[in-house]
């Protein structure tokens, strides 16, 4: 019975409206191509991650109502919690897809964001798109969209492993907050710290985490921006090279905290290579970065 599933589905697809035009035989779906009705989508119930990959492909990449069937899809699924897992990853990434080009796919909304856009045109747009798991973002002017890990959690939560909703948790605290913004870091060193240790245990508690690769990354760059700065927070004078003087109070704290942890370690042979350059800038910084931190 389960080698049906996958072709039943293409079967239903098929009757959604969804259809490779004539000619096309690479299997590819493009710009003006037809994609499946979104509503009979979320009628499938789905057994495994590839069907799910593959109904994904089905659907219209820059339109919200997409999202919700995908959203359906997995909250039907009649499998295990790993295989949400699994499923959720690629739902992630069709997530993340959508919110990075959506505003330029999407001529009407875009126009509606040019041009000083009132406030309460840019909070009606906010309302729609928070109600599809999207963030409406303005920095200098310009607009962005971002997954909102929150919604991700209430939404999905219950339907995965007991790994991906601490993931999602750690996530939705840190967004909550925020840490940059242009180059410049707005949470202090110890906050810093603390989601350094926040990763770090998560990783060693969840060696085979499906997104483990995405925790390792969120690690490594809270690391690089402990030990280093931002553009505009740089943890070394600008003018004399020198480490600051409060940083290098809280990284000597850090390793007094956490003498056992890779972290504490970490930044105990940080600052044992500092000292031996009196603490100034010098090449052996980004080695170390590269070295011990993003290897």
């Amino acid at each position: 019975m389960r080698h049906l599933m996958i072709p039943l589905i293409f079967l239903f697809l098929a009757s959604c409206g969804w259809h490779l035009p004539q000619g096309n035989t690479s299997g590819l779906i493009k710009k003006e191509d037809s994609f499946a009705d979104p509503a009979k989508i979320s009628q499938l119930k789905l057994t495994n991650a590839l069907q799910y990959h593959q109904t994904l492909e089905r659907l219209d990449p820059v339109d919200l109502a997409s999202l919700g069937a995908a959203r359906t899809l997995i909250s039907n699924c009649v499998s295990d919690s790993l295989t949400r897992d699994s499923m959720f990853v690629d739902f992630n990434g069709f997530l993340n897809n959508l919110a990075a080009s959506y505003l330029e796919n999407n001529e009407t909304v875009a126009n509606q964001l040019v041009n000083s856009p009132s406030s309460e045109t840019v909070n009606t747009l906010k309302t729609s798109f928070a109600a599809n798991g999207l963030l409406l973002y303005s920095q200098e002017g310009l607009f962005s969209l971002e997954p909102q890990t929150k919604f991700l959690l209430q939404q999905f939560g219950k339907d995965l492993s007991g790994p991906y909703r601490e993931f999602l948790s750690i996530r939705c605290r840190e967004q909550e907050f925020g840490f940059e913004k242009v180059g410049k870091l707005l949470i202090p060193a110890d906050s810093l710290a603390s989601r350094i240790l926040n990763w770090e245990n998560f990783i060693q508690r969840n060696p085979g985490f499906i997104s483990i690769r995405i925790a390792k990354e969120n690690y490594a760059h809270y690391l690089s921006l402990f030990l280093a700065g931002a553009d505009n927070s740089r943890a070394f004078d600008p003018e004399t090279n020198h480490l600051n003087d409060s940083l290098k109070v809280t990284f000597e704290s850090f390793v007094a905290k956490n003498p056992e942890s890779s972290s504490g370690q970490l930044v105990k042979a940080y600052l044992e290579m500092l000292k031996s350059n009196d603490f100034i800038y010098c090449d052996k910084v980004d080695s170390f970065l590269l070295e011990k931190v993003y290897h």
